[in-house]
């Protein structure tokens, strides 16, 4: 649905969407995946931030039924 959420986070959403009065928008909290290209890791929460209720809502939704699973690199495929 969100290819940034996908390529940096890991899970489900932290909590609810949250309004942050100071930007006027909408935060979606996700922890941070494990990437190797990160000099020097250690696992964070990042925000995602939406323009109404309505796309944080939808974000929350989604990633709350279809958590963010962790790839491997032994993962077989289906061919």
């Amino acid at each position: 649905m969100n290819n940034y959420i996908e390529a940096l986070c890991i899970g489900k959403p932290m909590d609810l969407p949250n309004f942050n009065e100071e930007t006027e928008q909408w935060e979606v909290y996700f922890e941070e995946n494990n990437e190797d290209y990160h000099p020097y890791f250690g696992r964070d929460i990042i925000s995602y931030s939406c323009e109404d209720a309505e796309e944080a809502t939808k974000i929350y939704n989604y990633y709350n039924q279809n958590p963010i699973m962790e790839e491997t690199e032994n993962e077989e495929t289906d061919s």
